[in-house]
This record gives C-alpha cells, sequence and structure tokens, in this order.
C-alpha cells in the first residue's frame, strides 16, 4: 500500500478528538513512540487541568477502512515574536505543567516513513494556520528521523535541529550486580549514609492506594520546595502550580492502572525524601523529588539507591532520569542517548522570518506571552 492511501485529516475540536481514543493508544503501543507521555490518560488529564483554553490541531492519518495509522498530536500555542508579532506554534499535546518528555508523533511500526509522509504532506498543505512546529526533548533514539524529519523535508517543510543528550541507566538483574558497579567513593557513601539514615528510623515507603496519595503528593510539594530553597531556588511547585494540579488529576489514574511508582522514606509520619515516576514498558521514568535539607545527611542519595533496588527486584530494565545527562547522574551510572529539539516551518513569510532568524522558543525573540506573565507576576510578588 503506497502512502497516498492515507487520508489525512484534522480534528480542531476536543469533543472530536475524544471519539478517537478508542484506537488512540492501540496505534501508541503499536508504535516505536510508545510512552506514558503520549497516552490517552497523560493527553486527557492535562486537557482537564491546562489545556481547556487551548486549541487542539491534531493531524490524523487513517485507513481507507477509517482506522487509525498515524497521529501528531499537536495544539494550537499563541507565542510572540520579539513579544509583539503573533506566532502561531504547534506544540505537543501534554507538553506543559506536566513534566513530559518525548514529544512525538505516533505511527503503526514498519510503516513510518509512508505514514510520516503523508502527516508531513497534510501539515505542509495547511501552512496557512500555523507559523512553526516547536517540539522539544525528543527522543532520537526511535526513529524520529524516518517518522518526522526526513518526511517533512520532503514535504518542504524546513526542520532544524538542536542537539542534546538524554541520561538513562540500564539495570541489571541483581541489585548486588548494581551496587558492585558503583564506584568505590559512591559506594562507600551510600554505605555510611544508609547506615546513619537506618540508625536515625528512617523508613522506606511506597504509595500503594488511592488514600494514601494525597499525602504522598502533599510531601513532594513541601520537601522539593525545601530541597530547592536549600539551593536559593523555588520548589518546581511553587513555580508551576497547575504542574501539582496535573500531578493531582493523573496519579490516581496512573496508580489504578499500574505505572505509578511513589517512594519515600519517612522518620514516624513525617516524610523526609520523595521521590516519584512512572513505570511503563519496562522503564522507571523519574520526574520529580525532595528531600529535608535538614534531615540525615545524603536522604537523597539513599532513597534513590533504593529506589533503583526496587525497580530491579521488579523486572525493570532502564531507570530514566529524564532531563539532560550530566555527570551527577553518570555516578549513577547512566549513559548519554541522543536527542534533541526539533523546530519546523513552512514556506509562509512569518514562517520564513523565524528560519533565517534562527530564533528557538526558548530565546528571548520568541516566547510565550502567558508563561513570561506568570514570571513577572511571581517576580513583583518576590
Amino acid at each position: 500500500m503506497a502512502s497516498t492511501d492515507f487520508r489525512v485529516d484534522f480534528v480542531d475540536d476536543w469533543d472530536e478528538l475524544v471519539r478517537l481514543r478508542a484506537g488512540w493508544n492501540h496505534l501508541l503501543e503499536g508504535s516505536r513512540s510508545d510512552t506514558v507521555f503520549l497516552t490517552w490518560e497523560w493527553i486527557e488529564a492535562w486537557r482537564e487541568i491546562v489545556g481547556r483554553g487551548l486549541r487542539p490541531f491534531v493531524a490524523v492519518a487513517t485507513h481507507s477502512d477509517g482506522s487509525l495509522a498515524g497521529i501528531a498530536p499537536c495544539y494550537l500555542a499563541r507565542l510572540r515574536l520579539l513579544k509583539v508579532i503573533p506566532c502561531r506554534t504547534l506544540r505537543v499535546l501534554g507538553d506543559r505543567h506536566t513534566g513530559a518528555e518525548y514529544g512525538d508523533w505516533i505511527a503503526e511500526a514498519g510503516r513510518e516513513a509512508e505514514i510520516g509522509a503523508a502527516l508531513a504532506r497534510g501539515l505542509a498543505g495547511a501552512r496557512r494556520r500555523w507559523d512553526c512546529i516547536w517540539m522539544p526533548n525528543v527522543a532520537g533514539w526511535t526513529g524520529v528521523h524516518d517518522r518526522i524529519v526526513t518526511p517533512c523535508r520532503a514535504a518542504g517543510l524546513r526542520v532544524r535541529e538542536r542537539p542534546m543528550e538524554f541520561s538513562a541507566a540500564r539495570l541489571p538483574p541483581d541489585p548486588a550486580e548494581y551496587w558492585k558497579a558503583l564506584s568505590g567513593n559512591l559506594r562507600s557513601s551510600l554505605k555510611r549514609q544508609r547506615r546513619s539514615a537506618e540508625a536515625s528510623g528512617v523508613r522506606f515507603e511506597t504509595c500503594t492506594s488511592q488514600g494514601e496519595l494525597t499525602a504522598f503528593l502533599g510531601a513532594l510539594d513541601v520537601l522539593n520546595h525545601r530541597h530547592w530553597s536549600a539551593e536559593g531556588s523555588i520548589g518546581t511547585f511553587r513555580r508551576k502550580p497547575l504542574e501539582l494540579a496535573f500531578y493531582r488529576r493523573f496519579t490516581g489514574e496512573a496508580l489504578s492502572r499500574g505505572w505509578l511508582r511513589f517512594f519515600a522514606l519517612k522518620l514516624g509520619d513525617e516524610f523526609k525524601a520523595v521521590q516519584i515516576g512512572y513505570a511503563y514498558k519496562g522503564s522507571f521514568l523519574q520526574l520529580q523529588e525532595g528531600f529535608d535539607p535538614e534531615g540525615p545527611p545524603g536522604l537523597g542519595n539513599v532513597l534513590r539507591s533504593m529506589v533503583v533496588e526496587s525497580c530491579i527486584r521488579e523486572g525493570i530494565t532502564t531507570y530514566d532520569f529524564l532531563g539532560e545527562h550530566t555527570e551527577h547522574k553518570r555516578r549513577w551510572l547512566a549513559d548519554a542517548r541522543p536527542g534533541g529539539d526539533l523546530m519546523i516551518t513552512n514556506s509562509r513569510p512569518l514562517s520564513a522570518a523565524l528560519r533565517r532568524a534562527a530564533v528557538w522558543p526558548t530565546g528571548r525573540f520568541l516566547r510565550d506571552p502567558v508563561a513570561a506573565a506568570t514570571r513577572a507576576r511571581r517576580r513583583a510578588r518576590g
């Protein structure tokens, strides 16, 4: 079957998008872009908390029988160039105020080039409705070039790539094997810190029921803020209250589906360190953490070592740190994985100007006015 056999339509209404629910996860699970951040459950939670005032712009490729073949899961955001010129920017559903990474297009494995070509031609044909496509933190090891980059260029769209390195550790089948692979210095430090924590009465717990979620989430907010305050900054959820609201909405769903992994160190009834992530397709995706800087020394490291051991005992094979590769993550046996940001433009005047100016939405020239206003209000409050 040739790529011309795929029909591409655009869904720009939330009620209409809900009709794709039945086939969304089925298509995702059979694709190379399968991640919890693109599941229907993630998208739906994000729509309820963040996306109500936003408009979807989802390119959908279907077979002749109407079944799903591919999805470019976008929404329309209004960025501003030089703080004045409106720039209609397509972004990946579920990306903001969630901690999501690995934004992507979803396509049947084995037919990604054909389906990607159909989606890219559809977007090129709809170029009057958008000025750029912004896809940060794209995984580079899942065939993104075949699925997005090459098809977009073939359709006459311009793709700029900004490389970055993600960070993930392969986990062996035995915790002892993992400990043996750590450097002698880290291993000695962890043993000392764990003995100190255990001597103080600290114990390891996991969130296993819906009734525990409120306490765990409250501790995450407080301890994350304490952690960053000790570094002279502000906690993630104090800076991004919508992200905390998203966590409250999504974690219950994730727990019921067996995805949530929420760990804590407690002293009596008091939380001293927490770490949250999701177990999905053999990987633990570590989203956020926090600890009490005034508690026993090294609590963050102690908890991470216990989380790694828990993941290994569960049979999880990858601890994904998310974010950029750093020396700290390397010490925990993380390897660098290729990826980056994608900026896709078309032939229209504003789009061409963005391309010539070589600006990125993370810079001072092309910005999200809503996010900028939020930052200004926070600075004004001191």
